[in-house]
């Protein structure tokens, strides 16, 4: 069964990159454009990881973690442009699986989802 993966953002072209990625990659993905779509998609389907911007007009991906957090658990990915205003000893309390730069390169991008999926957690690390 394809694994079914929410992205969240506000820039369009991070979105269909990560997109394409994971579809190339046989996953099952939807996007939204800032969290409060997000939230809402969330509370439609059924995703098996989210993938979070942190910084979105309107509801911030730290706010986008703790609704998520309260309806159900599942891996989630922050994301942030080049700097990223969390440190990895964050990771744990936060609530996130991993935090990554968007200039990740494609390969360990793939590779984290997989790892994440099994609901591994990243401390002390940012890809």
């Amino acid at each position: 069964m394809r694994k079914n993966i929410l992205i969240i953002d506000d820039n369009k072209d991070i979105l269909g990159i990560f997109e394409q990625l994971l579809l190339d990659d046989g996953f099952s993905v939807s996007t939204a454009n800032n969290g409060i779509a997000g939230i809402e998609l969330f509370k439609r389907e059924n995703f098996d990881l989210v993938i979070t911007d942190i910084n979105m007009p309107g509801m911030s991906g730290f706010d986008v973690i703790k609704r998520i957090n309260n309806i159900i658990m599942v891996p989630i990915i922050l994301m942030s442009s080049d700097y990223l205003p969390v440190y990895p000893d964050d990771v744990k309390r936060l609530g996130v699986n991993a935090i990554i730069s968007k200039t990740i390169n494609d390969y360990d991008f793939c590779e984290l989802i997989k790892h994440c999926l099994e609901d591994k957690v990243y401390e002390s690390k940012i890809f």
